[in-house]
């Protein structure tokens, strides 16, 4: 694996790259998006556990296996209300498959699925622990498959409930912003909007204080993404 840091990395961008289908007859080809070849890419654009099952795993082993055993790559779907601007997680699938071009009423409730990574920092701080390195290669390789350039992603930080509203507010924008700067430090072209949660949207809500409500959510936005980047940022919004 090439050597990452986590400040910055001078490498070559990847090129975007395009399927085209010629139909005789038409002057121009039609634009065909291509599936990720990188499976956490996939998992990425796609959520599902089906997507998201294994989706860590590099050459050298699986990166986001966590000391138990299990994974520390998940997918949930975050329920956005986006006329009374409240957010919610479960981890069963939105009951439709999301039409991420269609037009969003700013009075309607979304359910997207989202990818949730367990990515580790230092006590009361934003800097992201060293050891954690092998995770953002992998976030890094990525989102730099081709096939994710046009897309838009929320980078989402949560805490757990152990502090005040405010300060896991400002802790979860700080975090988000310090994972949003280091992939594009690294070359990576994918729209990238961080936005913190605090404590407000919990994964474990029977244990305010468990680890697994420490995590980074990444949300593939829709195209017209006003309302839910609004709602989103309205969650920590009085702190």
């Amino acid at each position: 694996m090439r050597a990452i840091v986590l400040a910055a990395l001078i490498a070559l961008p990847a090129a975007a790259q395009e399927s085209e289908i010629f139909i005789p007859g038409q002057t121009t080809a039609p634009v065909i998006d291509a599936a990720p070849a990188n499976a956490l890419a996939n998992c990425l654009a796609n959520p599902s556990a089906a997507t998201c099952t294994g989706a860590g795993a590099a050459p050298e082993g699986r990166t986001f296996e966590n000391a138990g055993g299990g994974s520390d790559i998940t997918f949930e779907t975050l329920i956005l209300d986006l006329n009374a601007d409240t957010v919610t997680a479960s981890p069963a699938p939105p009951p439709e498959t999301p039409d991420y071009a269609a037009p969003v009423s700013t009075r309607a409730t979304v359910a997207l699925p989202s990818v949730a990574i367990t990515i580790e920092f230092d006590f009361d701080s934003d800097r992201i622990r060293y050891d954690q390195t092998p995770k953002i290669a992998s976030l890094i390789e990525a989102f730099r498959d081709p096939a994710l350039a046009s897309y838009a992603f929320a980078v989402i930080g949560h805490t757990d409930a152990s502090g005040s509203d405010a300060y896991n507010c400002d802790l979860s924008r700080r975090r988000a912003a310090s994972v949003t700067g280091t992939l594009l430090a690294n070359y990576v072209e994918v729209s990238l909007t961080p936005v913190g949660f605090g404590e407000h949207v919990l994964k474990n809500t029977y244990d305010p204080n468990a680890p697994e409500n420490r995590r980074v959510t990444f949300l593939r936005l829709p195209v017209d993404a006003s309302a839910v980047l609004a709602t989103a940022a309205s969650v920590c919004g009085g702190y």
